[in-house]
């Protein structure tokens, strides 16, 4: 009888260490927990947000975009040819290279380029002004450049990053107002409303300033991760251009219906140096997923991640069909360099860590009297 009492205490003590470190391991990786639920089971109980109504992109390399280019998409070609101005507005954080990438790329067909960033990230970190601190690198740009520094705040307890990152694109929208009310009244402007990593290729924007897409739409990119070496898909959508009216406003969620297919590149992640991705990853609007992990922003993990082409929150996919899913979980690297951003091309040895083969990172380089020169090589 003391020989089962013994046993059973000893079944007790043991099953009670075994829930505290199961409950432990929960309540420490709740969020990827949730992941692993949410993502595995999504293609039985949700559908693809964005717009369904695909327009066909006609696009070849010397392509004179006239009347008979724009019926092919459908629409009219614009009567207001020399009364059109199209403004590209964006928000920065730490991407000069990709900013390099951008500006070279819509020069010629973007009048004015809207630059708003902060001292802190969206998060309330406090973090470096990278294009201030660096603004020589674009003086060739500077005469059609926009810049807004807006002042971080730490968030206060029941604040979501989404509130500060909500605030920046305020401070976007009166900015372009303030500039539009200037133009003369019958200048119809066109405003390309994209994340920093979203970038239109020129020849798309070229198409829709002389067609008429109407009021608003989204931009299919193609999405990539890292680099332009590993392609997740046709997946990007949030990009858009809009003809700014009297309630217009500078945003990122879904404002039309309509998107035209395969219209540029969304490059997320594609930073220079590993320090990059853990600013990212720790200022962003979804910081919550390192979820306490700090094992997460090791460098070397980071490092191996990146060659790898796996999720650096170790997270699943965010997929609608079982198709989708297990294809993005294991990634293919690409061995083509085609169709890609002309200066990221023409400058291949600048930009190698963006382009296949070119996973390894950077050490950052150290601060000069003019600021930090992470990612800078100009």
């Amino acid at each position: 009888m003391i020989l089962r009492l013994q046993r059973g205490r000893v079944v007790f003590v043991v099953a009670f260490i075994f829930a505290i470190i199961f409950f432990y391991l929960v309540a420490q990786n709740q969020y990827q927990i949730k992941n692993v639920l949410s993502s595995a089971t999504r293609p039985l109980w949700d559908k693809a947000e964005g717009p369904k109504n695909v327009v066909t992109h006609y696009h070849s390399e010397g392509l004179d975009v006239d009347a008979d280019v724009c019926a092919l998409h459908g629409w009219k070609s614009r009567d207001t040819a020399g009364h059109i101005k199209v403004l590209d507005a964006i928000l920065i954080s730490t991407e000069l290279d990709l900013l390099e990438i951008r500006l070279n790329e819509l020069n010629a067909v973007v009048d004015h380029f809207f630059i708003i960033e902060s001292n802190a990230t969206f998060t309330g970190l406090p973090k470096e002004t990278y294009f201030a601190d660096n603004r020589k690198r674009f003086e060739r740009f500077d005469h059609k450049i926009s810049y807004k520094l807006v002042p971080g705040f730490p968030l206060q307890p029941d604040q979501s990053p989404f509130e500060q990152e909500n605030h920046h694109r305020v401070e976007m929208t009166d900015m372009l107002r303030s500039y539009i009310a200037q133009l003369p009244p019958n200048m119809q402007t066109l405003v390309v409303m994209s994340d920093i990593d979203e970038l239109p290729a020129a020849h798309t924007v070229k198409l829709l300033r002389t067609c008429d897409f109407g009021q608003s739409i989204h931009l299919q990119l193609r999405n990539y991760l890292y680099s332009f070496e590993w392609l997740v898909g046709l997946t990007s959508w949030r990009a858009s251009m809009h003809v700014w009216g009297m309630d217009t406003y500078y945003r990122h969620g879904q404002s039309s219906d309509t998107v035209l297919s395969d219209a540029g590149w969304h490059c997320s992640y594609c930073f220079r140096t590993i320090p990059e991705y853990a600013t990212k990853m720790k200022g962003f609007s979804h910081a919550e997923r390192i979820a306490g992990r700090l094992d997460l922003l090791d460098p070397k993990r980071i490092q191996d991640t990146i060659c790898r082409g796996k999720d650096i929150f170790g997270m699943l996919p965010e997929a609608y069909s079982y198709v989708d899913l297990f294809s993005q979980m294991s990634l293919e690297p690409l061995t083509t360099a085609v169709g890609l951003p002309l200066f990221l091309v023409d400058n291949a040895e600048r930009f190698r860590f963006l382009l296949p083969g070119g996973c390894q990172r950077e050490a950052p380089r150290p601060p000069t009297e003019t600021g930090p020169m992470v990612g800078d090589i100009g």
